[in-house]
């Protein structure tokens, strides 16, 4: 039995979005992931039916940053294993998750989910194939990690540009600062960078956005 510690993405990114909930596809069946396993469709079946009003959805992994609850999964699903993650959109922390991932979605970028958990059991015949797993928690991932098996990259591309422009990025930083669904720190910094002239170089580490500013400014611009 496997009892490392795995973080695991899915290759589908967020299906759908309502006023406080984010739907999506938590781990695919059948497709071999970037760590080399394939997860059988009934590898989620036990886990679920024994922890599903346990688990938590964190941020990027880190369990200090909870930010909402499985409302449904769904380990039937065809598909995949199947996730209607309810946002707690009573906390600031979690109305900056989901709408970072509203915006990133809308926008053209890339957010989804993560498992964390252990492989219990493996096909004898075919190791590369998970038959049961034991979920730790779900993640919704909204930036790029250095690990590749556990991460959601940021696409260089705005709605199908091969790469992005520093225009067209600002173009996006004014919507995002003009919906005002964010918190006041992060249009305080989505206001900061945009009071900037131009350019990576004239930015200060204290004068640098925070969040999803941050976030895309460094994987879009500083690369």
């Amino acid at each position: 039995m496997d009892m490392e510690l795995i973080l695991k993405q899915s290759q589908v990114n967020i299906t759908d979005l309502s006023e406080g909930y984010l739907v999506g596809i938590a781990n695919q069946y059948n497709i071999k992931d970037l760590q080399g396993d394939i997860s059988n469709p009934a590898s989620f079946i036990k886990t679920v039916s024994e922890q599903k009003t346990k688990l938590k959805i964190y941020k990027n992994h880190d369990d200090n940053l909870l930010i909402g609850v499985p409302a449904e999964l769904d380990a039937h699903n065809p598909s995949g294993l199947k996730l209607t993650a309810k946002m707690l959109m009573d906390t600031q922390l979690g109305r900056d998750a989901y709408y970072e991932s509203k915006f990133l979605v809308e926008n053209g970028f890339e957010s989804g989910f993560s498992i964390g958990g252990w492989v219990i059991k493996r096909n004898p015949k075919n190791k590369s194939e998970v038959l049961e797993y034991k979920l730790k928690e779900i993640s919704l991932l909204t930036k790029a990690q250095a690990n590749q098996g556990s991460m959601v990259e940021l696409v260089k591309s705005l709605h199908e540009q091969k790469e992005i422009t520093q225009e067209e990025f600002m173009r996006v930083m004014i919507k995002a600062y003009n919906t005002h669904e964010f918190s006041d720190t992060i249009l305080i910094g989505i206001e900061k960078f945009l009071s900037l002239e131009s350019g990576a170089e004239k930015i200060t580490p204290e004068e640098k956005p925070i969040a999803t500013i941050s976030t895309i400014f460094k994987q879009l611009i500083l690369q």
